[in-house]
């Protein structure tokens, strides 16, 4: 429990002959999750030399049911034990990855598994590449246990003031009989005789269930979800020195969710009085006391505070580059963008574009269309008056591998759906618009990207139409920038309070992160004639 396996790899040739110098992927996994669903991703040969079908595939919803499970952590990290036998509460199903173990020149490598607190057997697999050719795959499986387990049936979600019986199972796997005292503690239950010591007995490779009868406790007004903290503890009496202790977490939900019914918006002004009454019906708690009450928020404007968007911001967990610079540019958050900067560096391949997430080599390459947003947010972010601005000496690098892959210097890697006509001129378009910024767009450079404004999803116009606001000397810009007025003016559409384009079916180009409520948002801060007729809309960049 919470030790340590030592793995030893061995791989050979198929004459015997040891794989000197080859990789190994190695994966370590709960084996009572293979159970549940078996992942034949690793057996390479079979899925390689797969007996062709007849070209009938059956589907199945079974990873709609077993994909939705949570299988991660099921209470927080331990803190110390104060001198108590450990707790299990590490219960997470995957144990090791590591796609990249070096094995030596006799074709082995030792590598730790750190156990987490399960008591169950785990498969080991790895699966070893040599050059281009030889591949293998080998597996085993190792178990951990111990004397006395104790095993949880404890519902994990329960409404409050539900009455329920907390079971838990206590399996004694050695081959003497047991006597067997168990405990437990749980967080928000408020009678401390609720849960009494249980003595039971347990005959040698056998197993008996406990349980304690629990009432749910009452949440606090306005909360929608709480958490109990179980401990459960099980100690062999006698001469016996056997334990076992865990921890877990249930969540408890409001039975009857507190609902808004009275709602007022008022100017603050000296005197200002707001009659409230409980309303007929209103429930009580255990005590007699009304639930619910009053919740008043205070904002300097109609507009202002957003508290919404800004806790959807706080809350989001996904960090590629993207991602973490919309993060920290909706919530002005300068110590998080300077972390970002630092690191910038690392995302930038050799001709200065910004990738997704750190380089590992010189031969990977970065993005367009992520370069170019970093550029143009920035500059939208100095304009809104946030001081988040790209380091000169990083922007230069930037706006050179833009302007290299604009005059056709270089071609870096970039994925698109074989439906996606003219995705290049695209690229290019959004890379002009980034340098026109800073002045660094010239009109020779459109020489390789042929203007068929109308032909262009909707991102690619208004990138159009932001060159030609900005760039004097392009050829024919008046028309021109009549021409991609009128076919913004002509794309854009209202349904009912919505304000959408008649082209959004097809403007969903997220591989360079546009798509409607994109458009939508930049159409919303220029040009002025896209805003005609525009109706109220509050969008967000997707990130």
């Amino acid at each position: 429990m919470r030790g340590k396996a030592k793995v030893t790899l061995q791989v050979k040739l198929p004459d015997g002959k040891p794989a000197a110098n080859g990789e190994v992927a190695l994966a370590a996994v709960d084996q009572a999750l293979l159970e549940l669903m078996p992942n034949n991703s690793w057996d390479l040969l079979d899925a390689m030399l797969q007996r062709r079908s007849y070209g009938v595939e059956t589907a199945t919803a079974q990873m709609e049911i077993i994909g939705r499970r949570h299988y991660g952590r099921k209470a927080v990290p331990a803190g110390g034990g104060g001198g108590k036998s450990p707790t299990r509460e590490l219960f997470d199903t995957l144990l090791l990855w590591n796609p990249r173990v070096q094995l030596d020149a006799q074709g082995r490598a030792t590598v730790e598994v750190p156990l987490n607190d399960s008591l169950t057997s785990f498969r080991i697999v790895a699966v070893a590449d040599l050059g281009v050719g030889r591949f293998g795959t080998g597996s085993a499986t190792i178990a951990a246990t111990q004397d006395l387990q104790v095993i949880s049936g404890l519902p994990l979600l329960v409404r409050e003031d539900d009455r329920y019986r907390a079971m838990f199972t206590l399996r004694n796997t050695t081959k003497r009989a047991m006597t067997v005292q168990a405990s437990a503690r749980a967080t928000l239950v408020s009678d401390a005789n609720a849960l009494p010591v249980q003595t039971v007995q347990i005959p040698a490779g056998e197993a008996r269930e406990i349980g304690w009868d629990v009432t749910a406790p009452a949440l606090l007004a306005f909360a929608r979800s709480g958490t109990v903290q179980w401990e459960v503890q099980a100690a062999e009496q006698g001469s016996g020195a056997a334990t076992d202790r865990i921890k877990l977490s249930q969540q408890i939900v409001p039975a009857e969710p507190v609902t808004a019914q009275q709602a007022t918006l008022a100017q603050l002004t000296p005197g200002l009085s707001v009659p409230v009454k409980a309303p007929p019906g209103a429930l009580a708690d255990p005590t007699g006391k009304l639930r619910g009450g009053l919740q008043v928020n205070l904002q300097s404007s109609l507009a202002g505070g957003l508290p919404g968007v800004r806790e959807w911001f706080l809350n989001y967990p996904f960090s590629c580059l993207e991602q973490r610079t919309s993060k920290a540019i909706g919530l002005a958050d300068g110590t998080a963008w300077e972390a970002m900067m630092n690191q910038l560096p690392s995302y930038l391949d050799a001709n200065g574009l910004a990738a997704y997430f750190p380089l590992r080599s010189d031969s990977q390459s970065g993005s367009v269309a992520l370069t170019a947003y970093l550029l143009s947010i920035s500059d939208e972010a100095a304009r809104a008056g946030l001081t988040l601005r790209v380091p000169d000496a990083l922007r230069a690098q930037m706006e050179r591998g833009l302007t290299a892959f604009v005059e056709g210097r270089i071609r870096p890697d970039a994925w698109a759906p074989s439906s996606a006509m003219m995705d290049v001129e695209v690229r290019k378009l959004a890379a002009l618009e980034a340098l026109s910024r800073t002045g660094h767009a010239q009109a020779r450079m459109l020489g390789s990207i042929q203007i068929l404004p109308a032909q262009w999803p909707t991102s690619a116009l208004i990138d159009w139409t932001l060159l030609l606001t900005r760039m004097q000397d392009i050829p024919q810009r008046e028309a021109r920038l009549a021409e991609a007025q009128q076919l913004l003016r002509a794309r854009l559409t209202v349904q009912g309070t919505r304000l959408a384009f008649s082209t959004e079916r097809s403007d969903d180009w997220w591989w360079l992160m546009a798509g409607g409520d994109v458009n939508a948002a930049r159409c919303s801060r220029w040009p002025p004639n896209c805003r005609a007729g525009r109706t109220r809309r509050r969008s967000l960049p997707r990130a």
